[in-house]
Formats: structure tokens, C-alpha cells, sequence
């Protein structure tokens, strides 16, 4: 490459490939001369830059001495890349090459690949013969699917490969690996389908794309060859009822689906391919989304008479959860009165209590928005044996306060807490907040709350221990040929960019410990949001596993304090709360852009930070003369405005509350709001937000800070709430 050698090393390892994105591929054998592992970590890098011919060039360069698992990633990555190419024979001689060592050959992987190679040269034979001591169980989606096609290549008036082909395109939710093998054999020359059974799988494609019109088009194609296509994979059926209801053509749906029923009942349905599924179940289907498409056109009696139809026919537990959540929300839009009613004859045969979490979400926004405490005490009686523990803890702060603030006045609901209508209102609302503090589930904000008001300590955070770090510490220089480095090999070469997924893909093999040292060499690298990721994803939900300290560090992270501490200082900004907002912002990431096109680290559209560093300007205050997004990635120019403008909107609303949800959902918006709730405390306000995002948002800005307060700034999390809301020590003595 023309360049010496220390001077490569030096740039590959802080993360900088132009040097190798400017070489002549045929130089890049030269990486070798850095170690075995070079080529491998910069072939990788290139790759993900979308380099495909440099990519090719060092990805074949240097095999010896790589540990296994780099082995296995080098020739996942570059045996597609040499087929993407058109270089498939290249590709096979290395697969053969490598087929003859045991070690190999002997991988689920390597097997894969050969497949996916062998189905490139169309070796169809070579396919089938390499299968024969295999079952299906031992392969993935995408080597069933290219052994199914090559085996019709092979046999093509074979009727029983035909409907094993339409069992892995119809059963079950179409994925990304079956469109592109859909788009392979659409190609290649010696593969049919019928056309049914090609316009049923576009159908089922554009559903996938929300392409409704589309779909609808290429599924009454297959419908009209074949109905009992439909009736043999179910779940051809569900994606036919989604597209008559979101394409414009409900009514048609719903009368062709409710004839269909009458043709089953009668018996005149014999032809069915797969036998299988019951009638009953099929009459579910029918009536399911013949109900969802009478809800489409605003005919919502229809609909609950075809969702009740359909409830004594759902085929198992997870359906009829759907048909619950449909008839409650529908009652909910459209029978308001007899809501609960409805809801207590249905909740005893629910099965999954969290699916229901955003009903009843809604409904405790809507009953908190209107004052209904009665109607909203009688919901959380109905759900407080059966609801989901987050749901149960929002709706017992909820009620806890409008006992505390006398909006609600002891009654007789209250016996299956031990409570009666000559009950204290104080004594109500402390065990209401028990619950909520009680509920380990809970989101931080709702038990912090509670704590507050209770006056106790919420500790859900392990306290410091006086183990020694070097307890924690990992070694990989023992043993080069270890997974773990392998996996710090990403950082040594400047590659801790495209690091998570192929960590993420050990996670089960590693140890706590050795997981919390690599997400510390992702904040150790700046990555501070792929940090969090690794906690949250590889940690935070294994099982039988508590959340150390540690752990929580890195899930909420310290970055930039240089620049923050000073910065919430200058602006009054409490620095938890700081924290908390930039952590759900951004994870800390300076360059990510929002789907709105929001940027940086405190997330600023263009508009508004040009126009509050106009307004800084001013003030007298730094020039920060903003011309383009690109400037927002800058962490002191957007840590400052976005400081500014939180500043001037608590400034503008009298509450950091109010600050928080107008941040996300807009000033003026959040000012109506509050203006249409004006007799409400500002933590119930909260919880009439129409718009979930923002309820959320503020939420969760504020468990960060709690968090933040209590990991770093000698804070009790329920103190953080303490600063923001009206609560007293022990308030509820006083009342």
C-alpha cells in the first residue's frame, strides 16, 4: 500500500480505513503482514462501508491462525459476497477447501453455506445428496427453503414437495429470508410454482409491505383458482382479511367472508389440501376479521355481533386474547356505560395479561382525562388480581392520588382492599400507594412517586460493594484463540462501530462479567449507546439473573460531564434531569438522527436550534451561527442549545414537568392540554396526554433521572420527584 507499516497499524486501530479504501485491492494481502487478524477485522469493516471488491480482497487474505469463531464469520460473510459477485465457483472451491477438515465440515454453518453455494451454481443434485443424513431440525429457514426448491428442480410434477413448498411460504409470518428466496427462485431457470401459488405469496409480500391494495389484487387472484388454498394455511386467510380491510373494500370483504362461513356450515367445503384445521377454526378467521372490517367502516354493532361469533370458536388461548382485546375496544369507543360490565364477564378467561396493557392504558388515560374516578376505582377492582404489574401500579397511583387531592371519596368499591365507605381518605391512598411501591415490575417513575409520597426509600439498585475492580477485570492475552478475543478484536482494530451484532450473536456463552467488560470497551470507544444496548439485550433479561450495580452504570452512563455539568449549571438545569433527557434522546450517540429528522444528542430539529442560537446570540451568549444539520453532531454546540431551550421552556411553563412534555410534544400543544385540565395536579395532568409518546416520554425522562440521581449525585430516587412535585415528607400524616 506504499505506506509503513506502524503508520497502518496506527490508523486501522483508531478506526480510520481510508487508507485501504484508497488501495489497489491486490495490495491488500499486505494487511497480513500486521497480523493474521488484520485482514479479517478490516475485510469486515469494509464490508459494512458497502466496499464489496476490497471487502472480497481481504476477507481472502490471511486464514492462518484465526480463532474459530472469526473462521466462522469470515466465510458467512465472504462466501454471499463472492456469490453476490458472480463468483460462485471461487466461492465452492473455498467451500471444499474448507470441507476437508472435520472441524468444519461438521458445523451446522458450514453446511449452510455449502448449500447456499451449491444453489448458486445450480447444483440442485449435490444439494439433495449433502441433505440425506440431516433433518429438518438441524437446518435454518433459509437452507430448508433452498433444499425444498432444489428438490422441485429436480422433480417438478412432485405434489408433495409442492405442498411442502406452500407449508414454508404459508405457515406462519413471512419473513425477510423467504422474500429474498422468493426473488431467487422467481429467477432461477429451472424452478416453477404455479402461478396460485406465486400470486398468493406476492399477496402475502405486499401485506408484509402494508401495500394493502396491492395485496388484495394478487390474493383474489389465488382466491379465484383455489379457495381451499385459503382454508388449508390459516394464516392466508388473516393476510386476505387485512387486505379487504385497510384497501377500501370492507363491505366486499365482509360479504364474502360471512357467505364463506354459510358455504362451511352447509358442508359444501371438501377439498380442503390440508386437513388439519377444523372448521371451527376457519369460522374463527371468518368472522374475526369480518368483525374487523365492520370496525374499518364504522359499523361497530357488526362488529361486536361478529367478534362474539367468532369468541367460542378461537383455536387457542393467544387468538381468543385478540378477539377479548377487539370486543373491550370496541365496547370501549361505542358502549361506554356498560364497559365494565363487559369487562368483568370477559377477564376471567384472559391468558395473557400484558397483551391487554395498552387498553387498558387507554382507558385509564381516558377516564383520568375526564374525571371518572368512580368509573375508573371500578376498572382497577375488576383488573387487580388479573392485570399486568405495570398496569397495576399506574392505576393504584392514579387512584391514590385522587384520594390524596379529594377528588375521590371512600365507597363501598373498596372492599376488596379492606376498606369501606367510612374509611379515611389517607389510609385509602397510603395503601394504594403501597401497591404501586410495591410492584416490582413498575416503571421507576411510578414507584419513585409512590416512595415520595410515602416517605420511604425505593431501593432498586445494589448499593457499593468493596469488591475490587480487578475482580471484574477479563484477560484475553492467555489465550489467542479465545472467544472473548475474538470478540475484544473489534475494538483493537477499529472496529467497535459493527461490533453488537456478532457479540449479541455469543450472548448465551458469555458470563455476566465478561459481557459488562465488553460494553465497557464500547464506552471506552465512544459507543456509549451500543453500551446500553448490551446491557439492556444480553443482561437485563436473562433468566435468574439480578442486575448488579455495574450493570446499572452502564446502563446509564456518564458521558460528556465536562461539557454537561458546567452547561446544566449555567442554564439551572437540575444535572439528573439533564442526564435523563440526553439518555433518552439519544443513548449519548452524537450523530443519530430521529425518523422526524431530529438531531444529535439533546435530538434538536434544524428549525428550532437556528432559532434559539439566534436567541443566544442575542442574549449575549456564544455564536454558534448554525447552517445545517451537520452542525447539530457537534456535542458542546448541541448540548448547549438543547440545555438553553430546556431552560426556556421550564422558564416559559413554571414546571419541568411541563417543560419535559413540551420538549417532546410541543409548547403549545402541552399548554392547551393543560389549559383544558387546569384543576388538576401537574402528575395527573400527565396522565391525561392524548398522545402516548409524550405521556411516555416524560415518564421515562424522569425514571432516568431517578436514576441518575440516585448512581451519581448522592440522591434518593424518590427525592429526584420530591424536587419537581408537591410532595411533603410524610405527607400523608397531615391529611
Amino acid at each position: 500500500m506504499g505506506l509503513q507499516k506502524q503508520e497502518v497499524l496506527a490508523q486501522l486501530q483508531q478506526g480510520s480505513f481510508d487508507i485501504i479504501r484508497a488501495a489497489d485491492p491486490s495490495s491488500l494481502k499486505e494487511l497480513a503482514a500486521l497480523g493474521p487478524e488484520a485482514p479479517f477485522y478490516a475485510g469486515l469493516k469494509l464490508f459494512k462501508l458497502g466496499d464489496k471488491e476490497r471487502a472480497i480482497a481481504a476477507l481472502s487474505t490471511g486464514t492462518e491462525s484465526l480463532p474459530l469463531w472469526a473462521e466462522q464469520t469470515r466465510y458467512k460473510t465472504l462466501i454471499p459476497l463472492l456469490i453476490e459477485t458472480k463468483q460462485t465457483e471461487t466461492a465452492l472451491d473455498l467451500m471444499k477447501k474448507l470441507g476437508k477438515q472435520a472441524q468444519y465440515r461438521e458445523q451446522n454453518w458450514y453446511r449452510s453455506l455449502l448449500t447456499e453455494t451449491y444453489f448458486a451454481g445450480e447444483q440442485y443434485k449435490e444439494i439433495v445428496n449433502l441433505q440425506k443424513t440431516y433433518t429438518a431440525v438441524s437446518m435454518d429457514l433459509r437452507e430448508r427453503g433452498l433444499v425444498l426448491f432444489s428438490r422441485l428442480a429436480l422433480e417438478p410434477e412432485n405434489k408433495n414437495i409442492l405442498t411442502e413448498i406452500q407449508n414454508f411460504f404459508f405457515t406462519g409470518s413471512i419473513s425477510d429470508i423467504q422474500r429474498d428466496l422468493f426473488a431467487k427462485i422467481q429467477q432461477a431457470p429451472h424452478i416453477y410454482l404455479p402461478q396460485t401459488v406465486v400470486d398468493a405469496i406476492r399477496g402475502r409480500l405486499y401485506i408484509a409491505d402494508r401495500s394493502y391494495g396491492d395485496a388484495l389484487y394478487y390474493l383474489k387472484q389465488a382466491l379465484s383458482r383455489n379457495r381451499y388454498l385459503f382454508e388449508a394455511y390459516l394464516e392466508l386467510l388473516s393476510d386476505l382479511g387485512k387486505a379487504y380491510q385497510y384497501s377500501g373494500a370492507a363491505k366486499e370483504g365482509i360479504r364474502l367472508f360471512i357467505d364463506w362461513d354459510a358455504t362451511i356450515v352447509s358442508g359444501q367445503n371438501t377439498k380442503a389440501l390440508i386437513t388439519s384445521g377444523d372448521k371451527n377454526e376457519i369460522r374463527f378467521k371468518l368472522f374475526f376479521y369480518a368483525a374487523r372490517m365492520a370496525r374499518q367502516i364504522k359499523a361497530p354493532s357488526d362488529a361486536l355481533n361478529y367478534f362474539y361469533k367468532a369468541l367460542p370458536l378461537a383455536p387457542d388461548p393467544q387468538q381468543r386474547d385478540a378477539c377479548i382485546w377487539y370486543i373491550l375496544d370496541t365496547s370501549l369507543e361505542t358502549e361506554e356505560k356498560d364497559f365494565a360490565a363487559t369487562l368483568e364477564s370477559l377477564i376471567p378467561i384472559w391468558f395473557d395479561p400484558s397483551y391487554f396493557d395498552d387498553l387498558l392504558d387507554k382507558i385509564c388515560t381516558s377516564y383520568t382525562t375526564n374525571h371518572k374516578w368512580q368509573e375508573l376505582l371500578r376498572v382497577f377492582k375488576i383488573i387487580y388480581q388479573k392485570a399486568d404489574s405495570p398496569t397495576k401500579a399506574r392505576y393504584a397511583y392514579i387512584l391514590a392520588r385522587a384520594f390524596t387531592e379529594s377528588y375521590l371519596s371512600p365507597s363501598e368499591e373498596l372492599e376488596f382492599l379492606g376498606f369501606s365507605s367510612e374509611s379515611k381518605p389517607a389510609a385509602i391512598a397510603e395503601r394504594l400507594y403501597t401497591i404501586a411501591f410495591d410492584t416490582d415490575k413498575a416503571s421507576y417513575y411510578y414507584r419513585s412517586l409512590a416512595a415520595a409520597f410515602l416517605g420511604t426509600k425505593l431501593q432498586v439498585i445494589p448499593g457499593k460493594t468493596d469488591e475490587s475492580d480487578e475482580k471484574n477485570k477479563i484477560s484475553t492475552s492467555g489465550d489467542e484463540k479465545s472467544l472473548m478475543a475474538y470478540l475484544a478484536g473489534y475494538f483493537t482494530w477499529g472496529c467497535a462501530d459493527i461490533a453488537l451484532p456478532y457479540i449479541l450473536e455469543y450472548r448465551e456463552q458469555l458470563k455476566p462479567e465478561e459481557i459488562r467488560w465488553l460494553a465497557a470497551l464500547f464506552g471506552s470507544s465512544g459507543r456509549w449507546g451500543e453500551q446500553i444496548q448490551l446491557i439492556y439485550r444480553a443482561l437485563l433479561n436473562r433468566k435468574d439473573y439480578t442486575l448488579q450495580r455495574a450493570d446499572f452504570e452502564l446502563l446509564y452512563p456518564l458521558p460528556f460531564r465536562d461539557l454537561m455539568e458546567p452547561i446544566a449549571k449555567q442554564h439551572r438545569i437540575p444535572l439528573e434531569i439533564f442526564y435523563g433527557l440526553v439518555r433518552s434522546e439519544s443513548a449519548f450517540v452524537p450523530d443519530v438522527t430521529s425518523h422526524a429528522g431530529a438531531k444529535g444528542l439533546t435530538q434538536l430539529m434544524l428549525a428550532t436550534a437556528k432559532d434559539a442560537a439566534w436567541r443566544i446570540k442575542r442574549a449575549g451568549g456564544p455564536d454558534f451561527a448554525i447552517t445545517d444539520a451537520k452542525d447539530l453532531e457537534n456535542p458542546e454546540t448541541n448540548l448547549y442549545i438543547g440545555a438553553w431551550y430546556l431552560a426556556y421552556l421550564i422558564e416559559r411553563t413554571g414546571s419541568p414537568l411541563l417543560a419535559l412534555a413540551s420538549y417532546n410534544g410541543g409548547m403549545t400543544r402541552v399548554r392547551n392540554w393543560k389549559n383544558s385540565q387546569s384543576k388538576l395536579v401537574e402528575d395527573l395532568f400527565l396522565e391525561t396526554i392524548p398522545i402516548t409518546e409524550t405521556r411516555e416520554y416524560s415518564r421515562k425522562v424522569l425514571g432516568a433521572a431517578a436514576v441518575y440521581g440516585y448512581l451519581y449525585f448522592n440522591m434518593s430516587m424518590e427525592a429526584v420527584f420530591a424536587d419537581i412535585f408537591p410532595v411533603q415528607q410524610h405527607p400523608l400524616e397531615a391529611r
